[in-house]
């Protein structure tokens, strides 16, 4: 059963934001309490769950799965994701690894555009330049996990974390990338399929980049209780808020995910790309929408597949439809606008790599200012509720009211 709120008399403007006060459509993105309720709600405002403006009935889906899925952000897992957070756990006190170059794209995934087992073709939208790539060396930076620990020593050892998560992640991967029956998957798959797109998406060099700028401007606003993470004093300081927030977001982002109908959308010519930032969601307007609002989220798993978690249920585990021309567009288009630097393909597709477009733009930080609180209450100036979203654009997109409440943040572009 999907449910819609009846709206209320005085409703926010058509457009504005409302999900949370400055909307996180990223690492620390939190399941809004009526998506945490059911994988059967559709939200259409962003009022509370309970009964104020009312629910009605707007349509009845089956719910293939027998339960709900849904981890309360970690707190009631199944046997899989339970065996899962438990490895992570005894991890943390593990010895230190001697690794230091941290993949933040496992290798494993991109082994399935390789042509070689070894190699990959990329594209480098910065240099313009086709080749093919070790895939030890791509995607692939120093210390990119390095934090310190409690005892104030830096260490390694969130590697081994990720060693969890690359072979969960290749074993997901696999799964759907071989899929025929639909029903052979379980519900611990869901869980898992949820998980791996969540930290998947949270992981990249991509989401380190937003996160200073978001921090360039909380810092501007206010020095007193914000530390700049751009500090050569103390280097480790971006990596140890990338990964704590990463690691304490991850089930609350796999509950949003786990309420979307999956589709596998196969192409027996393999015309799929992938990327830097292999988890995709399609800018509209040059704004990408919210994981609560978007169509697709993509995530391709070969040159032949790609998982679509839609936003419209069917009542299946999981729909296989072949790629269409319009499918394959829609991902090549998620691919050139999501990536950071870096496009991967095949070795059939080398060539129809955009080696000639200018990619001047990329996802940027998009802030701006609205008179109505993420419960939809009116805010009485002087006063506003800036909402923090993701644009399309060649720089940070900062557009704020003019009442004296904000202060310039130039540093900011320093991480364009």
């Amino acid at each position: 059963m999907a449910l819609r709120r009846i709206e209320r008399a005085q409703t926010p403007p058509k457009g504005v934001i409302r999900h949370c006060c400055i909307e996180i459509d990223a690492p620390l993105i939190e399941a809004p309490l009526s998506v945490s309720m059911t994988i059967l709600v559709d939200v259409t405002t962003g009022s509370d769950f309970f009964g104020r403006g009312g629910w009605q009935v707007v349509k009845k889906v089956r719910n293939p799965w027998g339960q709900v899925p849904l981890t309360d952000g970690g707190k009631s897992l199944p046997g899989r994701a339970r065996d899962y957070m438990d490895k992570l756990v005894r991890l943390q006190d593990a010895k230190d690894t001697a690794g230091r170059r941290h993949h933040y794209v496992p290798q494993a995934y991109l082994r399935q555009w390789s042509f070689d087992g070894k190699r990959v073709w990329a594209l480098d939208t910065v240099s313009s330049t086709v080749r093919p790539l070790g895939l030890a060396d791509v995607c692939v930076a120093e210390n990119f996990y390095r934090v310190v620990g409690p005892s104030g020593i830096a260490h390694n050892r969130v590697e081994l974390l990720f060693g969890v998560v690359d072979t969960e992640l290749r074993r997901v991967q696999t799964l759907l990338n071989h899929l025929e029956d639909p029903d052979e998957l379980e519900f611990d798959d869901l869980i898992a399929l949820g998980v791996t797109v969540a930290v998947q998406r949270m992981r990249t060099v991509q989401q380190r980049r937003l996160q200073a700028q978001l921090n360039a401007w909380l810092v501007a606003q206010n020095p007193h209780d914000y530390k700049s993470t751009n500090d050569s004093e103390d280097q480790h300081l971006a990596a140890g808020i990338h990964t704590e927030s990463l690691f304490s977001a991850m089930w609350h982002a796999a509950d949003v995910l786990t309420t979307r109908q999956i589709e596998v959308w196969h192409d027996p010519q393999g015309r799929f790309m992938t990327c830097d930032t292999p988890v995709l969601v399609l800018f509209r307007r040059n704004i990408r929408p919210s994981l609560i609002t978007a169509p697709y989220i993509l995530w391709p798993v070969s040159p032949h597949r790609v998982v679509a978690l839609s936003d419209t249920l069917l009542g299946e585990k999981a729909v296989i439809r072949e790629a269409t021309g319009k499918l394959v567009g829609i991902v090549r288009d998620s691919v050139e606008q999501g990536r950071e630097r870096m496009i991967f393909a095949s070795e059939q597709q080398r060539d129809r790599l955009p080696r000639t477009k200018k990619f001047r733009r990329r996802t940027q930080t998009r802030l701006r200012c609205s008179m109505w609180t993420p419960q939809g209450e009116h805010v009485e100036p002087p006063g506003c509720c800036v909402e923090q979203s993701h644009a399309f654009a060649a720089g940070p997109d900062v557009v704020l009211c003019s009442q004296g409440l904000h202060s310039p943040a130039p540093d900011m572009w320093l991480h364009k």
